[in-house]
């Protein structure tokens, strides 16, 4: 470390007091650290466990604090702007976002590969050595990653999968069982039930019929449109969209890493995939990401990865306006526009491609298409 690095605690990024002694954080063996303050390291440890943007948080709360300690004078947003840039560049936060990108990439991998194979024999051993993580860590960090122990991520997926099945296809519940990892429909049927607290019939009917209500005459009307696989390179957003300040980092992030490594060409547009269907999962547990599309192969830092968009038949709506009414759009296309259609759902994936972005143009001009796979019903 530096000795301009030496000047900030490396964890809160507060100025370290090396005028006062006690304002120094202790060591293992209980001496005075010269990286850290008294709020964060105390014997060795961290004071606490919390991410970098929490504690951005916590000194924007305390500011008054933060000013009479450091002798400054910032005002709670100016701390913010301050804070957001420095912590990002100190011992503790490298240290952890080189692990997390790690760990992050691992189960990444494991996700795509579970995917693929959603009614495979998924044996969780053979997960843990594919992320080349011994079986006890995998299922830490898997659950740390995710929220969800990996059989209980897999055994809602499945079940989920089943639930957008009965909501957007006709198949019977035979059909659906055979494509399934469950030896009977009683088993699918028992592990359906005890999910979603109603039967696959039940659920079924009930969501069905909120589908069919009557038809408004002014539906919107999409292009249909074969499209090839797409390539491309995104963030997990993994439930940062719960926090605004997260949330707006992790575009940040990807809008410097698209400078950085893409040419300005007219392909690469920004684009959000969303990997479930909004009726059957809810919010929190949508595995979204957000990245861009690209032809051109570079070398992937930190927590980016790929992710290919299969090619088919998509219904292309076009949105124009503010990013806060595309929720509505969905609820008229599942709701409305689907039943109503000759196209059934073919996979519960859809995504967003931005033809613009509001760095571009204002709020009333943005253009977002919505891509929904179908197939003939």
């Amino acid at each position: 470390m530096n000795q301009a690095d030496k000047q900030y605690c490396q964890s809160c990024g507060m100025p370290l007091r090396f005028d006062v002694e006690e304002y120094l954080g202790t060591n293992s063996d209980h001496s005075r650290s010269d990286e850290y303050c008294y709020y964060c390291l105390k014997g060795g440890d961290y004071t606490v466990d919390i991410p970098m943007s929490e504690m951005v948080d916590i000194w924007v709360k305390y500011t008054d604090k933060y000013n009479w300690y450091s002798h400054t004078n910032y005002t709670p947003q100016e701390l913010r702007t301050l804070l957001s840039k420095r912590l990002p560049t100190l011992k503790r936060w490298r240290q952890k976002e080189e692990t997390e990108s790690l760990h992050q990439k691992a189960v990444s991998q494991v996700k795509a590969y579970i995917d693929k194979n959603l009614f495979a024999t998924l044996d969780p051993e053979q997960l843990a050595a594919m992320a080349t993580l011994s079986f006890f860590h995998f299922r830490k960090v898997f659950r740390n990653t995710t929220g969800e122990n990996v059989g209980t991520y897999i055994q809602r997926l499945r079940l989920e999968y089943v639930a957008h099945l009965l909501i957007a296809t006709d198949q019977s519940i035979g059909d659906i069982q055979q494509q399934t990892n469950y030896e009977t429909k009683f088993s699918l049927a028992k592990a359906f039930k005890k999910h979603f607290g109603i039967s696959m019939s039940n659920y079924r009917t009930k969501y069905q019929s909120v589908n069919t209500l009557g038809m408004p005459g002014d539906l919107p009307i999409p292009e249909i449109r074969r499209i090839n696989t797409l390539n491309t390179i995104c963030l997990d957003v993994n439930g940062a969209f719960r926090n605004a300040h997260t949330y707006q980092a992790i575009w940040e992030q990807l809008k410097r890493y698209k400078e950085k490594y893409q040419s300005k060409t007219a392909n690469n547009h920004f684009i959000s995939i969303s990997q479930d269907n909004p009726q059957v999962t809810s919010p929190d547990l949508r595995r979204l990401y957000i990245g861009f599309i690209t032809d051109e192969y570079t070398s992937l830092e930190g927590k980016f990865t790929p992710q290919e968009i299969s090619g088919g038949i998509y219904a292309v709506f076009t949105h124009q306006g503010s990013y806060s009414q595309l929720p509505n759009l969905y609820k008229t296309i599942h709701e409305q526009w689907l039943p109503h259609s000759r196209y059934i759902q073919k996979h519960p994936l859809s995504f967003e491609v931005y033809l613009n972005t509001p760095d571009e143009v204002a709020e009333e001009e943005l253009i977002t298409e919505v891509y929904i796979p179908i197939d003939k019903g």
